[in-house]
């Protein structure tokens, strides 16, 4: 007599939430008391406020060569 291996049956699709469920905490938590991330860079544009400015490169990075002299001075 021959031993059948059995397919293990199919596992059942797991259950999507309808709704994401919130932690208890939340529903003590005042809106207008602490403003969200999204709504505090609603308003900001990160490359138009840029405090960097260009700044000519130090000598070191421009390369070996001097620059060239002024004959006129």
């Amino acid at each position: 007599m021959r031993r059948r291996n059995r397919r293990p049956e199919p596992a059942p699709p797991p259950q999507e939430p309808t709704s994401p469920t919130k932690p208890p905490w939340e529903e003590f938590l005042d809106p207008q008391e602490r403003p969200s991330r999204q709504d505090l860079a609603a308003g900001h544009d990160v490359f138009a406020d840029s405090v960097l400015e260009p700044v000519p490169l130090p000598r070191w990075l421009r390369g070996r060569r001097r620059p060239p002299r002024d004959k006129l001075s």
